[in-house]
Protein backbone atom coordinates (compact mmCIF):
# COMPACT_ATOMS: atom_id res chain seq x y z
CA UNK A 1 0.00 0.00 0.00
CA UNK A 2 1.75 3.45 -1.22
CA UNK A 3 0.00 5.33 1.64
CA UNK A 4 -3.09 5.42 4.45
CA UNK A 5 -4.91 8.40 4.71
CA UNK A 6 -7.98 8.41 7.47
CA UNK A 7 -11.38 8.56 6.50
CA UNK A 8 -14.37 9.77 9.04
CA UNK A 9 -16.88 7.48 9.02
CA UNK A 10 -19.48 6.73 12.09
CA UNK A 11 -19.11 5.09 15.38
CA UNK A 12 -21.26 2.05 14.24
CA UNK A 13 -19.16 1.93 10.54
CA UNK A 14 -16.47 1.83 12.08
CA UNK A 15 -17.26 -0.77 14.71
CA UNK A 16 -18.97 -3.37 11.37
CA UNK A 17 -15.59 -2.93 9.70
CA UNK A 18 -13.68 -3.89 12.37
CA UNK A 19 -15.98 -6.60 13.23
CA UNK A 20 -15.64 -8.24 9.50
CA UNK A 21 -11.85 -7.27 9.25
CA UNK A 22 -11.20 -9.93 12.36
CA UNK A 23 -14.17 -12.03 11.31
CA UNK A 24 -12.70 -12.32 7.80
CA UNK A 25 -9.03 -11.99 8.75
CA UNK A 26 -8.39 -9.24 7.07
CA UNK A 27 -7.28 -5.70 8.04
CA UNK A 28 -9.80 -2.75 7.99
CA UNK A 29 -7.97 -1.32 5.02
CA UNK A 30 -8.33 -4.45 2.83
CA UNK A 31 -12.40 -4.61 4.33
CA UNK A 32 -12.56 -0.50 2.95
CA UNK A 33 -10.74 -1.34 0.14
CA UNK A 34 -13.12 -4.46 -1.18
CA UNK A 35 -16.19 -2.43 -0.61
CA UNK A 36 -15.33 0.61 -2.55
CA UNK A 37 -13.99 -1.65 -5.14
CA UNK A 38 -17.41 -3.86 -4.88
CA UNK A 39 -19.70 -0.38 -4.60
CA UNK A 40 -17.81 1.22 -7.84
CA UNK A 41 -18.72 -2.02 -9.84
CA UNK A 42 -22.13 -2.34 -8.27
CA UNK A 43 -22.62 1.36 -9.35
CA UNK A 44 -20.95 1.47 -12.36
CA UNK A 45 -23.58 3.24 -14.42
CA UNK A 46 -24.62 6.03 -11.85
CA UNK A 47 -20.90 6.63 -11.96
CA UNK A 48 -21.03 7.08 -15.61
CA UNK A 49 -23.72 9.19 -15.10
CA UNK A 50 -22.46 11.94 -12.86
CA UNK A 51 -18.82 11.86 -15.19
CA UNK A 52 -21.00 12.88 -18.13
CA UNK A 53 -23.58 15.07 -16.06
CA UNK A 54 -19.86 16.96 -14.77
CA UNK A 55 -18.85 17.01 -18.51
CA UNK A 56 -22.01 18.31 -19.43
CA UNK A 57 -21.59 21.31 -17.44
CA UNK A 58 -18.05 21.81 -17.61
CA UNK A 59 -18.75 22.27 -21.57
CA UNK A 60 -20.98 24.93 -21.20
CA UNK A 61 -18.35 26.89 -19.41
CA UNK A 62 -18.73 29.31 -16.71
CA UNK A 63 -22.09 30.89 -16.72
CA UNK A 64 -23.31 26.70 -16.73
CA UNK A 65 -20.78 25.54 -14.13
CA UNK A 66 -22.34 28.97 -11.49
CA UNK A 67 -25.93 27.88 -12.96
CA UNK A 68 -25.05 23.90 -11.63
CA UNK A 69 -23.42 25.11 -8.09
CA UNK A 70 -26.31 27.28 -7.30
CA UNK A 71 -28.45 24.83 -8.69
CA UNK A 72 -30.48 27.93 -10.72
CA UNK A 73 -31.43 27.58 -14.39
CA UNK A 74 -28.73 29.30 -16.64
CA UNK A 75 -30.83 32.14 -17.86
CA UNK A 76 -30.84 33.05 -14.21
CA UNK A 77 -27.41 33.61 -14.00
CA UNK A 78 -27.25 35.26 -17.80
CA UNK A 79 -29.44 37.73 -16.24
CA UNK A 80 -27.70 38.97 -13.44
CA UNK A 81 -24.77 38.91 -15.23
CA UNK A 82 -26.21 41.13 -18.00
CA UNK A 83 -25.72 37.94 -20.49
CA UNK A 84 -27.62 36.84 -23.30
CA UNK A 85 -27.40 33.54 -24.94
CA UNK A 86 -25.70 33.61 -28.56
CA UNK A 87 -23.72 36.82 -27.43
Amino acid sequence: MAGQSPIKVSAATKERIRYIAALTDATQAEVVDRAVEEYAARHADAIAAGIERARSVLAGGETAIAAHLLDVPVEDIERVAGKRRGR
